[in-house]
C-alpha cells in the first residue's frame, strides 16, 4: 500500500506539470535572494532565542549555506545557553514551539540539542500535554523539528504518530486546518503540509489529508496569485504556501492549480519588495522583519526545490 501511495503521489505531480511551461518573471530572484540574505544577517548581529532577528534568520542562513560573519553561529549558541541558564531550562511554560524553534536552529548549525548548557531540549517532546497545550501549532513544529534530522523522542512512550493523529483529528471537513472560525486558515494549513511532507506518499491518512489541503489552498488563492488571511492579503501567508508546496514536490511555476490569471505565488510576493532586501507585511507599509525572514525562507525553498530538497530537511547541510 505504501508503494502504491508513493507512486500515485508522484504520478499526480507529473501529470500536473506535463505540458506546462514555467511562468516567466521580470525579477531576478537570485539577485533579490542575495540582497535579502545579506540584509537579514546584517539586521541580526547578535542573534538569540527570538523569532525576530534571531532564530529564523540563523535557520535560513544555515539552510542556504550562506557565508556569515565569523563566529556568528557561535554567538547564537552562547546566547541560547545564557537564556537557558537564566530561565532554569524553561524557555516557555505554555508554548512548546519555542523549544522546537531552538531545536531547529541548533540542528541547522550542527549543535547537539540533547546537551545545551546541560539541558536536553528533546525531553520536552515526551510531555504530550505540554506540546499540545497550544493547539496543533505545538504538534506541527514538534514534528518539523524532530524530522529535520530524524530525532527520537526520549522515553519511548510518546511517539510521532501521536502528534500526527492530533493534527489529523483537527482537520476541517473538506480539508484544511485553523485555530478558530468556520473556514480553514491558509497559514496553518500550509504549516501542516510542511510538517506532513516527510510522510506524504507513504502514510495513507496523511497523504489524503495533504491532498485535500492542497485543493483547499488552490481554491482560495486569489486571481493575483496571493492569499487572504487575518483580514488582509499579506506576504507571509504566501511565503508559507511556497514552503509547503515546494516540500511536497509541487512546482509553483508550472502547476496550473496555483497559477491564476497568469499570476503565480513567486511574482505575488515581489509586490511586497521594498528594495535592498527588505519586504513589507502588507502593501504600502514599511519593512517588517518577520516578513523579510519568511520571504527569504520562500526563496530558499524555491532554490531547494530545483535540487529536489525540502526546506526543513537538514540532512544535507554542510556541518
Amino acid at each position: 500500500m505504501k508503494k502504491i501511495l508513493a507512486l500515485a503521489a508522484a504520478l499526480v505531480l507529473i501529470l500536473c506539470a506535463c505540458g506546462a511551461e514555467k511562468i516567466e518573471t521580470d525579477y531576478d530572484f537570485t539577485e533579490v535572494a542575495e540582497k535579502t540574505m545579506a540584509h537579514i544577517v546584517e539586521e541580526a548581529p547578535n542573534p538569540g532565542h527570538s523569532h525576530i532577528n534571531g532564530e529564523w534568520t540563523v535557520i535560513v542562513a544555515a539552510r542556504r549555506g550562506e557565508e556569515v560573519p565569523e563566529g556568528w553561529y557561535d554567538i547564537y549558541y552562547e546566547n541560547l545557553c545564557k537564556t537557558l541558564k537564566e530561565c532554569d531550562g524553561e524557555l516557555s511554560g505554555t508554548k512548546h514551539s519555542d523549544y522546537s524553534r531552538a531545536v531547529l536552529t541548533l540542528s541547522a548549525i550542527g549543535k547537539d540539542p540533547t546537551n545545551v548548557a546541560g539541558y536536553n531540549l528533546l525531553e520536552t517532546y515526551a510531555d504530550y500535554d505540554f506540546v499540545t497545550h497550544q493547539g496543533i501549532p505545538g504538534s506541527i513544529f514538534a514534528l518539523i523539528s524532530l524530522d529535520c534530522l530524524g530525532y527520537e523522542i526520549p522515553g519511548g512512550e510518546i511517539t510521532r504518530e501521536m502528534y500526527i493523529d492530533h493534527i489529523l483529528s483537527e482537520e476541517y471537513e473538506g480539508g484544511g486546518w485553523a485555530l478558530m472560525g468556520e473556514d480553514p486558515d491558509v497559514d496553518l494549513t500550509a504549516q501542516v503540509i510542511q510538517a506532513f511532507a516527510p510522510y506524504y506518499g507513504t502514510n495513507e491518512k496523511v497523504t489524503a489529508a495533504v491532498d485535500r489541503a492542497v485543493a483547499v489552498l488552490s481554491e482560495v488563492q486569489k486571481p493575483d496569485g496571493g492569499f487572504f488571511a487575518w483580514e488582509a492579503e499579506n506576504v507571509q501567508t504566501a511565503d508559507q504556501v511556497i514552503i509547503a508546496l515546494s516540500a511536497i514536490g509541487i512546482d509553483i511555476r508550472t502547476d496550473e492549480r496555483f497559477i491564476k490569471d497568469g499570476n503565480w505565488i513567486g511574482s505575488y510576493i515581489m509586490k511586497y519588495y521594498l528594495g535592498e532586501g527588505a519586504f513589507s507585511h502588507t502593501l504600502d507599509m514599511p519593512e517588517n522583519a518577520m516578513a523579510t525572514d519568511q520571504c527569504m525562507q520562500a526563496f530558499v525553498s524555491m532554490e531547494l526545490f530545483e535540487k529536489g530538497e525540502r526546506f526543513y530537511d537538514f540532512s544535507s547541510i554542510a556541518k
